[in-house]
């Protein structure tokens, strides 16, 4: 058909869907409208035979404990008769009123049980409230019997009318539904053989140009570009897609050079980062040693100066353990060459390092370690918690006036260490943050010799090496260290 070759594809593609769609719900609609008439009159069919079938059971109930009551008035048979009344009046309400739902003859009926038990109800109390030995006692107990056998009777006749109807219902509707599933079936086949034709249609010559676009595929994967063009007439998507496949195919090769080129320009730049990355770590060894040969002057001046004076004042013990803990730091200092360190050899460095400035500050410094940590498994970088709490002290607690409190803390978490060195001291401003962020994003230029000595040594020993500051102002520095796997 000429007006089916001038659409495109995707119109084909939503006239196939759209056929068949229509079709489908089409057919789904009616037969699902037919199928919840059926249901809904089913039930209400049900629920009518339940009602009455309620009722008629809990008047026989009333019957009988009416009866075993005139027999033998006990409170527990009083307390049954009592319970079957309730029963029976309840289920009397229950039952369809209505007389446009239920009809005439059922309407009848119901009419004829509802007055009738408002009659015998009268009656029933007037025998209760007699005495076995009263004049005319007999006479009014058979005649409930009789009214209860009224009630009985035409009850039988409310169920009979009952299943009647629902008998005449599926009789009326049963050859229908026999033919339901044939509909849905050759309605089936109606959706099936369009579709079948629709795409018929649409696929004819499309197989036949897809092949020749495979075989090209082919060979162009070969490097062979001698295979001549897929030709296709028609201006659909398929058309455009075998125009562009010919161009690819002339410009594949000229395209196969370049990416070898590419290739051979991103090895020797691979080759470039893996030397430069080897100078970076040569030189972030260079600094740790120049940084451990270069213990800070004014602090060894101090510690001496202290040292000295302390010990014209006292008799020697306490300036024989600060020269006992002063020469640990420096034979420590002097004679690690290893680019790493137990945990557990970091941590006594720092005890070191703070009892001294215990001793330099007097109460205005105190200084805690929690390390919850294996810390003789563990390995760090060199030198990595020193600086950070010489910094707690020199730029935070040393410049408040009241001094103030140190906490190393150390976590790990699956294959991560969490390092933090928290102070109360003097903080910094939030421009004075900002910058030493900026600074860190800059691995770590800008931060003075310690922080930036320690950004560079983690970022090249560890993967996923990470620090982060936190400050404000008069309330304190929170520095976190987070160490992940080595690199290899």
């Amino acid at each position: 058909m000429p007006f089916w070759k001038e659409m495109s594809l995707k119109n084909k593609l939503y006239s196939i869907m759209l056929s068949v769609g229509v079709l489908m719900a089409l057919v789904i609609l009616v037969n699902t409208r037919i199928i919840y008439v059926f249901i809904d009159d089913v039930r209400v069919l049900m629920d009518d035979n339940l009602t009455s079938y309620k009722f008629q059971e809990a008047l026989g109930n009333e019957v009988d404990s009416f009866a075993k009551l005139i027999r033998n008035n006990t409170s527990e048979n009083e307390k049954l008769f009592s319970e079957a009344c309730s029963g029976t009046e309840k289920t009397l309400l229950s039952l369809p009123y209505d007389y446009t739902q239920i009809g005439e003859a059922r309407y009848a009926i119901t009419w004829n049980i509802r007055n009738s038990y408002g009659e015998y109800k009268k009656q029933r109390d007037k025998v209760l409230e007699m005495r076995s030995n009263e004049t005319g006692y007999i006479t009014e107990v058979y005649k409930a019997y009789q009214m209860q056998e009224y009630l009985q009777d035409y009850t039988a006749r409310l169920m009979k009318e009952v299943l009647d109807g629902g008998n005449i219902y599926y009789e009326e509707r049963v050859a229908f539904l026999k033919q339901l599933p044939y509909v849905v079936f050759g309605s089936a086949i109606m959706a099936l053989a369009l579709f079948f034709y629709l795409t018929r249609m649409l696929t004819k010559n499309m197989i036949t140009v897809l092949s020749d676009l495979v075989v090209a595929s082919k060979g162009i994967e070969k490097n062979d570009f001698s295979i001549p063009d897929v030709i296709w007439e028609g201006k659909d998507e398929v058309g455009q897609l075998v125009y562009a496949f010919n161009k690819m195919k002339h410009s594949t090769q000229d395209y196969v050079q370049t990416l070898e080129e590419k290739r051979e320009v991103e090895e020797r730049l691979y080759e470039q980062d893996l030397e430069r990355a080897e100078l970076e770590q040569r030189f972030s060894e260079a600094q740790l040693q120049l940084l451990k040969s270069q213990l800070n002057p004014h602090f060894l001046f101090n510690t001496l100066n202290m040292i000295s004076r302390m010990a014209q004042m006292e008799e020697a013990p306490i300036s024989h353990e600060m020269l006992i803990v002063l020469s640990n730091l420096l034979r420590y200092s002097l004679r690690t060459t290893a680019p790493f360190a137990p945990l557990n050899q970091e941590l006594k460095v720092v005890e070191d390092y703070m009892y001294i400035q215990e001793k330099r500050f007097g109460d205005r410094i105190s200084w805690k370690i929690d390390c919850q940590v294996q810390s003789q498994m563990i390995e760090l970088p060199v030198f990595l918690l020193q600086p950070l709490v010489e910094n707690a002290v020199i730029h935070g607690i040393s410049m408040k006036e009241e001094g103030g409190s140190i906490l190393v803390c150390i976590r790990q978490e699956e294959d991560q260490l969490f390092i933090v060195v928290e102070d109360t001291g003097l903080g910094m401003t939030s421009e004075k943050l900002e910058q030493i962020r900026n600074a860190i994003k800059q691995r770590g230029t800008g931060v003075g010799i310690g922080m930036g000595n320690i950004y560079r040594r983690i970022s090249a020993y560890y993967e996923q090496g990470e620090v982060s500051v936190d400050s404000r102002e008069n309330e304190g520095t929170r520095i976190q260290i987070t160490l992940g796997r080595r690199k290899q």
